[in-house]
């Protein structure tokens, strides 16, 4: 199975900074995120990306390789027989099939570089203060040590069309939790993005509310641009899911949908009633990483789920420090 994932691995060191502000008793003051300004001048980020490049970009669930993830469920404790895979939906992701139109066009696609490679995701616009704010995953716009560069959103991109033109970050967020160690249940970032002719970009295409704390018993629309197995990262598509339970591990435990999209979907927004965003694709199990549950079960029991990152605290946190 193919799907927007990550790989068992281990957790990268906790900076020697951030340790420090904790023994130092500093943590309640330290920032909710780190955040960095964009060096690069918009219009060269734009230009760089041309057609080649963009087809070349490799899914940004790559970059999950070698993050820890829960795996639900635990390896050790199953037993021959003690576990039977449930029958999944497998919720078929729909293509959208006129984009441009709001509140769709507030979703697009993302294009970056980590580590001197170009990779895709997904994001959403937010309203914000800023007017100028779209969310996505957090290894989307952080990895490697360092942020992302040619970081660049093409709103209701459908195939070759791109109706509302491009826009580059000029700003790049993400939770201290993803930076520091790469947790994976704060698997969230955030970019400021610049304005095209004085105007920011929810004047052109609106924004998504955002919503915080909202429990657990909820249905959502997942938005992404899948790119692998059926589907070629060209399009929009969308899942409608209720929530699924979570996956393993401690609060907050990411959450769990029913939906077959790939990667590229990584950092599509979740969306709940009343058009709120509440979460982002963050990951998904592969079978070849489960061998030795899906010897067991005879299949992979998380076949055709998505997990996101619960939008609590934290979150909330990281959202209104781009508003500064």
């Amino acid at each position: 199975m193919v799907m927007d994932m990550g790989r068992c691995g281990t957790h990268l060191k906790v900076r020697v900074l951030w340790a420090a502000a904790m023994l130092l008793g500093v943590l309640a003051t330290a920032p909710a995120a780190g955040a960095a300004e964009v060096a690069q001048d918009p219009a060269d980020v734009r230009q760089y990306w041309t057609d080649e490049r963009m087809r070349e970009a490799l899914p940004g669930s790559d970059l999950l390789a070698d993050v820890e993830l829960p795996l639900l469920p635990e390896v050790d404790e199953i037993l021959p027989g003690d576990f039977q895979p449930q029958p999944s939906p497998r919720a078929a992701a729909e293509a959208v099939p006129d984009p441009a139109r709001a509140p769709l066009r507030t979703h697009g696609k993302v294009y970056f570089t980590l580590n001197g490679v170009r990779y895709v995701c997904s994001g959403t616009v937010v309203r914000a203060e800023t007017k100028s704010l779209v969310v996505s995953a957090g290894h989307c716009v952080y990895g490697f040590g360092q942020f992302a560069t040619n970081w660049l959103f093409v709103p209701a991109k459908n195939g070759s069309s791109e109706p509302y033109g491009r826009w580059a970050a000029v700003e790049l967020d993400t939770t201290n939790q993803w930076q520091a160690s790469e947790d994976i249940r704060y698997d969230v970032g955030m970019a400021t993005l610049e304005r095209r002719n004085h105007r920011p970009i929810q004047r052109r295409v609106g924004g998504r509310k955002i919503a915080f704390n909202k429990g657990r018993d909820l249905t959502f629309k997942a938005f992404g641009y899948p790119a692998e197995g059926r589907f070629n990262g060209q399009y929009l598509y969308r899942c409608k899911s209720p929530a699924q339970g979570t996956d393993s591990g401690p609060q907050p435990r990411p959450t769990r949908i029913d939906c077959d999209m790939t990667g590229g979907s990584s950092g599509g927004g979740w969306v709940i009633s009343r058009g709120r965003v509440n979460s982002v694709v963050s990951y998904g199990y592969e079978c070849s990483l489960l061998d030795l549950l899906c010897q067991i079960v005879g299949g992979n029991p998380e076949d055709g789920k998505l997990f996101g990152p619960y939008f609590g605290d934290v979150i909330r946190r990281l959202y209104r420090q781009t508003q500064r």
